[in-house]
Formats: structure tokens, C-alpha cells, sequence
């Protein structure tokens, strides 16, 4: 019998959505071409039927390079495909040939695992049933975490976030499945748990993922190693949130980079981090810009011996 090839656009989401999934029809004795659109640097590619024949798989990129195969005796593979340009979109090729006399639903699905920013993604997936209710516990140890939730589409979901101390942090009510929000730890914990309560308003089940992105973690990258303890801890007490957050030692030309990256740094939120840019320096400045756009500075600050940086409304 003659392979039947058809093509068929999956596009890896972009960082606003969690995974993508679809499912294709392998017929008996054919093959199949599927194309995999990658837009964030990695991503993993999940593969699997419906367990009645043996598929074999082949991935490759655009050059034409086989980046993966499987011809294991399932019909389940994975594989993690890592974007080759540094930004937009790569396609790669998944080519499923149907060894059975049966045809084979095949459920492809694509989870982001790292963002273009170098942020950690952790994904999990869950099934909640018509008319239920299903919890999750989310544990988050990072100073702040952005969790985006997304269903299959085929009902509406409603969801509620409570914090360790049970109350409501995060709630969306629309008529879609999908919800996103930033979580942020309470101070003094190495970890907190949070409880998405999720909500199916449908007649038919909904399989849903979770994704978690650290955007602001509790350490720098760089290590001077020269004994001195540079952890202090930032405490924004200014009356609003802090949207840039910038530090660089006193004998350095320029701010840098933001700190904060994507996220932010409330009111009343304190972050620990070690500052130490593998220079050797002790003496920093810093600067906190607010959301009215207001610049606040500190300049000259020993970090090998003072242990708070505090912004506060008067600047000091």
C-alpha cells in the first residue's frame, strides 16, 4: 500500500499560553507529516496513540537533519527540540508511520520548557470532570512565579488561587479556560504553598495544564568567592510597587540590566538575594524605579556588611 503523507501546522504557543496539543488520524500501513512550529528556545515534544499499533517516529529540523527518532516497539515517544536561531520561530518536521492494520489517534502535544528570557517552565496537566471541581497545590519557593493555566478549549473553566493562609489571591470568572496571574512567596518562607481550586462549568471533561515560570529568584548568578557573606535583603516600603530594580558597584559606568527582569517587587515585599557581580566590590548603588515612574537611589552601600537595602517613600 502507498504511504499517505498529509502536512499539518501545530505551532509551539508562545510564552502567554502554557501547551499545545492536537490529535491526528494515522491510517494502516501510511505515514503521516506533521509540522512543529518552535518559537521558544526549548521545548518538549510529546508523542502517543491510542496503544492499538506500533507507530515509529522521525524528527528534523529545517535543514533536514534528523534531530530524533524512535522505532520502539510503542507508539509513545518524546524528544526536546531546541530552537537553533536566537529568535522567532523554527519549524521541524514529525514524519509517524503507522505500522498496524488498524488506523491510530495520535495526540501530539508541545510544552515550553524555557522562555527567550532564560526563565525555568514546569508544566503539568490535568483532567477535570463535567460539572467539578479539581484542586492543585502549587509550590512555590521562588520570590515570584507567574502560573498560567489553559484548557482544551471545550468548556469553560473558572478559577480561584488561595495563598497558604486560605485567602483569595487570584480569581477569573470568564467564559473562556484560561487564567494567568503572578504569585508572589510570603517573606520568610523558603516555600509557600497556593491552591488553584479549578472549576468546570462544561458537560464534558477538560484537560488542563499548569505552567510555572520563575521570574524573580532568591540568588545572583555570579560568585566572587572571596568569603564575604553579600546577602542582604531588599524591602520595598514605598506605598507602591517597584517595576525596575537596578544595582551596580560604585566603580562601574551604567546601571545594567534590570534585575527584577519580568517581574516586580511589591509594596511590602521583601526580596534576598546575594548581590555580587564576581568583581570583588563591596560598595554598590542601587536604584528602584516606582510605578509612577519616580527613580529612588541608593548609592555607596557596603553589601559585605550591611544585611537590608530599604526603599521607602522618602527615597532612603
Amino acid at each position: 500500500m502507498a504511504a499517505v503523507c498529509g502536512v499539518v501546522g501545530l505551532a509551539a504557543m508562545p510564552l502567554t499560553a502554557q501547551a499545545q496539543s492536537d490529535s491526528f488520524r494515522i491510517d494502516a500501513n501510511a505515514t503521516h507529516t506533521t509540522d512543529l512550529t518552535i518559537c521558544n528556545p526549548e521545548v518538549r515534544v510529546v508523542l502517543s496513540g491510542d496503544g492499538d499499533t506500533d507507530l515509529d517516529f522521525v524528527i528534523r529540523n529545517v535543514r533536514g537533519d534528523i534531530v530524533h527518532s524512535d522505532y520502539g516497539l510503542t507508539d509513545q515517544s518524546s524528544a526536546t527540540l531546541q530552537r537553533q536561531a536566537r529568535s522567532g520561530c523554527e519549524n521541524f518536521e514529525l514524519r509517524t508511520t503507522n505500522l498496524g492494520n488498524v488506523w491510530n489517534l495520535l495526540d501530539v502535544s508541545l510544552e515550553n520548557i524555557r522562555t527567550d528570557s532564560g526563565n525555568p517552565i514546569d508544566t503539568d496537566s490535568y483532567r477535570v470532570d463535567a460539572n467539578s471541581t479539581h484542586r492543585v497545590d502549587l509550590s512555590i519557593c521562588s520570590l515570584q512565579v507567574i502560573v498560567r493555566v489553559s484548557g482544551d478549549g471545550d468548556t469553560d473553566l473558572d478559577f480561584v488561587i488561595r495563598n497558604s493562609r486560605g485567602e483569595t489571591v487570584h480569581s477569573d470568572y470568564d467564559l473562556t479556560d484560561q487564567t494567568s496571574a503572578t504569585l508572589s512567596r510570603r517573606n520568610g518562607v523558603s516555600c509557600e504553598t497556593f491552591e488553584l481550586e479549578t472549576s468546570n462549568l462544561g458537560n464534558v471533561y477538560n484537560l488542563f495544564t499548569v505552567q510555572l515560570e520563575d521570574v524573580v529568584r532568591d540568588t545572583a548568578v555570579r560568585s566572587t568567592g572571596d568569603g564575604n557573606n553579600r546577602d542582604i535583603s531588599i524591602q520595598n516600603r514605598t506605598g507602591q510597587t517597584i517595576t525596575y530594580l537596578y544595582w551596580s558597584n560604585v566603580g562601574a559606568d551604567g546601571w545594567g540590566d534590570d534585575k527584577l527582569g519580568s517581574g516586580i517587587l511589591a509594596n511590602g515585599q521583601d526580596w534576598n538575594v546575594t548581590v555580587d557581580d564576581g568583581s570583588g566590590a563591596c560598595r554598590f548603588d542601587f536604584r528602584a524605579r516606582l510605578a509612577d515612574g519616580r527613580d529612588l537611589e541608593q548609592r555607596n552601600v557596603d553589601v559585605c556588611s550591611v544585611f537590608v537595602v530599604q526603599f521607602a517613600g522618602n527615597g532612603k
